[in-house]
């Protein structure tokens, strides 16, 4: 088996070099943007740490009970510290638990392995706690974090890990692999590919869950149909949010809308594209139609809104009386 990532190979390649030549850092920091594979590449990289039969040094069988273990995220000596779900913040009692429990000799493997996902979610408290491992390491231990970028964690961390960019894939290429890895019609490897926007991981839970493509396109028609709508009708779809519980639901329809706005902010500059250059390809005419009623520097500006909106959705606002501040900024 050993190590299957599409598209980071220069960064698989560091990391078996490391294992090689007994040069394993203490900690690791891979960034990039969800669904680009930073939990995947981390948790390849435990198993080749801990595989207990590896087929060549540097690489990982797959098969052994730690490999299995680790995959399943249910090792013994693997700790996963994250926060329960995305987008919420991650306090100084986890570190502390993880602290504690990195603090002990590993049970069955050579190295004890602290994965913490989502690091950016952790508040200062907790990145300055996590400061006292990274600066002493405990003997028998390893470090893997992720996070969406470095400039979101405290100098004093980024400094101290070993920062693995990873970036998303061209879609073109990414669609063949898609296609010919998990057989599957070359127009539905397409569809997720650009969904995903080159986001490898993304894309793969695509094509196992198709009712996920199936509603981000339902929402990216939603966004083009706004353009067309009253205030009423606009905030009778906001009304669709005003449970606060509804945060997570909006953050996600607002990236979604995000996407979409690209689209339109490219197709809007009038120059040589096809569909290929778009995330939304299934809606390419309805999207032409709408760029074509306004400005470029409109659509730029329907951005800024949608960023300032999802800043202060982290911040406890109402989600419904946001949507409606933000639909307010649409064009008539």
């Amino acid at each position: 088996m050993s190590w299957d990532i599409f598209g980071h190979d220069q960064i698989v390649n560091i990391l078996r070099n490391h294992i090689l030549q007994d040069e394993v850092r203490h900690a690791y920091l891979f960034v990039g943007i969800p669904g680009t594979g930073r939990r995947t590449i981390a948790l390849q990289f435990a198993q080749a740490l801990n595989c207990s039969e590896p087929p060549a040094p540097g690489e990982f069988c797959g098969k052994c009970r730690n490999c299995r273990q680790i995959a399943a995220q249910q090792h013994p000596d693997l700790i996963v510290t994250e926060t329960e779900t995305a987008g919420t913040i991650l306090k100084i009692d986890e570190i502390r638990d993880l602290q504690h429990t990195l603090s002990l000799a590993p049970y069955e493997s050579r190295w004890r392995i602290g994965l913490l996902l989502r690091f950016d979610e952790a508040n200062q408290n907790a990145q300055n706690a996590l400061l006292k491992i990274l600066e002493e390491p405990p003997e028998n231990v390893k470090l893997l974090l992720t996070a969406d970028s470095d400039n979101s964690l405290l100098p004093t961390i980024t400094s101290r890990c070993e920062v693995m960019h990873l970036f998303p894939v061209n879609p073109a290429q990414l669609t063949s692999y898609l296609t010919d890895r998990y057989q599957v019609e070359s127009k539905a490897a397409e569809s997720a590919a650009h969904l995903s926007a080159g986001r490898v991981g993304f894309a793969i839970s695509l094509l196992k869950e198709p009712e996920k493509a199936e509603q981000m396109n339902r929402t990216a028609a939603e966004c083009l149909e706004m353009f067309s709508q009253n205030t009423r009708e606009r905030f009778r779809y906001a009304s669709n949010f005003k449970d606060f519980k509804k945060r997570t639901e909006l953050r996600e329809v607002l990236h979604v809308w995000q996407s979409v706005m690209r689209d339109l902010l490219l197709l809007s500059t009038g120059g040589k594209l096809t569909a290929q250059s778009l995330t939304f390809i299934d809606l390419c005419s309805e999207s032409a139609s709408v760029a074509a009623k306004y400005s470029t520097e409109q659509f730029r500006e329907l951005i800024r809104h949608l960023n300032r909106s999802l800043e202060y959705l982290d911040a406890n606002v109402s989600p419904q009386l946001l949507l409606e501040e933000l639909l307010l900024n649409f064009p008539s």
